[in-house]
């Protein structure tokens, strides 16, 4: 009896050391996923600065938003206004080749079961690069680029948002996109829409709550979250840029250099 009953007690001992080793990692892996949303964040209120700039100071432009760019662009050719519709087209082609460029960096390199892969930050390594051009010309501008420089400003900005459009999609976090608004408002509602069938469905039952644990990426707190500090990005730059019109530039090139440091640091191997 004394030796099955030292046998339990080896088994019981075994088991919660295997809880408690679960929970370590566990811990850890939630601890990375909120790092890594209030990443998104910064990144969110970056693209949020840039629009307002780029609509304030490059003659009412995207560089960010490409969905109300291209509503822009269109306008721009259906009234015949050639200056407006170059603006929005080379706004358009800089996004674009900022896709192409952060797909490159990213395509094939991102590990699934990494929170946040390297590739990731090297990708918003050249996004800062592009970034520092931008906001560097946009300074020597005064704030108010003209001529063909602006065209060059329009195009950098468009550029440095492509790549970080590329960036924040390969981490995979469902709905979530710092620049396609449009979008993430979209997830937002839909899944806002989906929990209150569930919670009306299951009313808190166990089943409800298995149901969402098995549903990966689908917490409409960060969708509202990105949504309100793009908005917030936005306002912060409007405000700024009339006192500060030319220096309000490097608000989004320090967001996005926090956001690699921390990175970086967190995330290393």
């Amino acid at each position: 009896m004394l030796r099955a009953k030292g046998q339990r007690e080896a088994r019981i001992d075994r088991s919660s050391q295997g809880d408690a080793g679960e929970s370590a990692p566990h811990g850890r892996l939630s601890s990375s996923r909120t790092v890594r949303d209030a990443l998104l964040l910064l990144l969110s209120a970056a693209a949020g600065c840039v629009d307002a700039l780029s609509y304030l100071g490059l003659g009412q432009v995207f560089t960010a938003n490409m969905t109300g760019n291209t509503v822009l662009f269109g306008i721009a050719l259906g009234q015949a206004k050639g200056e407006e519709a170059l603006r929005g087209g080379v706004a358009l082609g800089g996004f674009v080749l900022g896709v192409a460029g952060g797909a490159v960096i990213t395509e094939g390199k991102i590990e699934r079961r990494s929170v946040w892969p390297r590739a990731v930050t090297v990708a918003l390594a050249f996004e800062l690069v592009v970034m520092v051009a931008f906001a560097v010309g946009f300074y020597l501008s005064g704030g108010v680029p003209s001529g063909e420089a602006r065209y060059l400003i329009i195009a950098l900005s468009a550029l440095a948002m492509g790549v970080q459009s590329t960036a924040v999609r390969s981490l995979g976090v469902g709905g979530v996109a710092s620049t396609y608004i449009t979008g993430t408002l979209t997830s937002l509602t839909e899944q806002a829409v989906n929990r209150m069938r569930l919670s009306l469905r299951f009313r808190g039952s166990g089943e409800q709550r298995a149901k969402q644990r098995t549903t990966p990426n689908r917490n409409p707190a960060i969708l509202a979250r990105v949504w309100m500090v793009y908005g917030l990005g936005a306002l912060v730059s409007g405000a700024a840029i009339l006192r500060w019109p030319s220096g309000t530039v490097f608000v989004p090139v320090v967001l996005v250099t926090l956001v690699i440091a921390t990175a970086v640091l967190r995330f290393r191997r």
